[in-house]
């Protein structure tokens, strides 16, 4: 997720998007006006009103230097607009929607190029760098979600390739069959139909809740467990170590998958806001939805009421399972009221019409893959080994009584 937006304006100084919520004016993190891109005054405290017009509270693993962003690294110039959603033919039979569907794999061939990405976020497409250099410039480096990230990052040999995560089956073949060697476009036009379906049928009535998991997935979570920075802070940390480590897999998988948007595809999806200027497999909010909540869910108090229970018709009072069955491998929908959130912030994201179903699945599989190897040391060669994760669980867990 991005991070803070603002536009802080120091001392009739030029507005820049800062990175974080900083001292003085500005939200850059002390740096006067936004992220220091400014060309009046404003170093240090500043002299100018700096609000600024950002969503304060972004989750900090993205980039958002230079820029002004909104809905999850989109461009502010690709806010929300409505579109009726009238769905009846015209006069003459012709369907209300574009329904053409252009093939990605005709001639050269459709993939996200370096100059389709935000350019706040470019970064991304370079050579993985395990120092995360760029990235911290728009984090707070002295939070322990941060440090977890970093440790993280610093063991790429594990993740880093598409080879590494297929072979320890972070993803599954059936999240693959998009691509042009696995039967490329008969896939994606019975993806885009589902997609069209979904905005036919759902996206009006979700399309408020849509509009605001789009910044605020950390927050909804939270709310549904009912965990607060007063009560319970190493909890928020604990979500912020799954914002960080997430964003940091899935930017690097992103990279290197490259899949364009449902809407390059099919103009006719019409989502109301974005696409977000980044590839679209794996989904982003899929895989921080259900990473977090595998994070979560090492919270034994949390598990009791909010983890798997054994059958969809279970029973009032029936005991929830302590383990995950098969750690969400396949499709099929879990028993888990938390994991029942994490799918359906996953699905709204197929309802705005800016990821495909196999997006979606691809980012739960590769959730599960990253809690393995970083929870419990398994599903890779090597255990993936991040001791600042493994101690704000552990806080976390004392904030919540069994």
């Amino acid at each position: 997720m991005s991070a803070a937006q603002g536009a802080g304006a120091g001392a009739g100084a030029g507005a820049g998007a800062g990175a974080g919520a900083g001292a003085g004016a500005g939200a850059g993190a002390g740096a006067g006006a936004g992220a220091g891109a400014g060309a009046g005054a404003g170093a240090g405290a500043g002299a100018g009103a700096g609000a600024g017009a950002g969503a304060g509270a972004g989750a900090g693993a993205g980039a958002a230097i230079g820029y002004i962003r909104s809905y999850y690294a989109t461009p502010i110039d690709l806010h929300f607009r409505p579109w009726a959603l009238d769905i009846t033919p015209d006069d003459a039979g012709n369907p209300p929607f574009p329904p053409f569907i252009v093939d990605p794999y005709q001639g050269a061939g459709l993939e996200w190029t370096t100059d389709d990405w935000d350019p706040a976020l470019r970064f991304w497409n370079l050579p993985f760098d395990p120092q995360l250099t760029e990235w911290l410039r728009a984090v707070d480096p002295s939070k322990p979600s941060i440090l977890a990230a970093r440790e993280f990052a610093s063991q790429p040999n594990e993740w880093t390739t598409t080879a590494k995560v297929e072979s320890n089956g972070w993803i599954e073949p059936n999240d693959l069959l998009w691509q042009k060697s696995n039967g490329g476009f008969a896939a994606i036009t019975t993806e885009i139909e589902q997609l069209r379906q979904l905005m036919e049928d759902d996206r009006e009535r979700y399309l408020a809740e849509i509009e605001a998991q789009a910044d605020a997935l950390a927050e909804y979570m939270l709310s549904f467990i009912g965990a607060s920075q007063e009560r319970h802070p190493w909890t928020v940390e604990l979500v912020n170590c799954g914002l960080a480590i997430g964003n940091v897999g899935y930017m690097r998988w992103k990279s290197l998958y490259k899949r364009v948007r449902p809407s390059f595809l099919c103009p006719g999806l019409l989502p109301p806001f974005g696409p977000p200027a980044h590839p679209a497999f794996p989904s982003g909010h899929a895989t921080l939805a259900h990473f977090i909540a595998l994070l979560l869910l090492e919270i034994p108090a949390i598990a009791s009421r909010y983890g798997v229970f054994a059958t969809a018709g279970a029973v009032a009072g029936t005991q929830v399972q302590t383990t995950l069955p098969n750690e969400l491998s396949g499709v099929l929908p879990i028993n888990s009221p938390l994991l029942w959130l994490s799918a359906r912030l996953a699905k709204n994201r197929e309802r705005l019409g800016v990821h495909y179903p196999s997006d979606s699945m691809a980012g739960r599989h590769l959730a599960s893959g990253l809690w393995r190897a970083l929870v419990h040391g398994t599903g890779t060669t090597t255990p993936i080994s991040c001791p600042t994760l493994k101690k704000v669980i552990r806080h976390a867990q004392n904030e919540w009584p069994a």
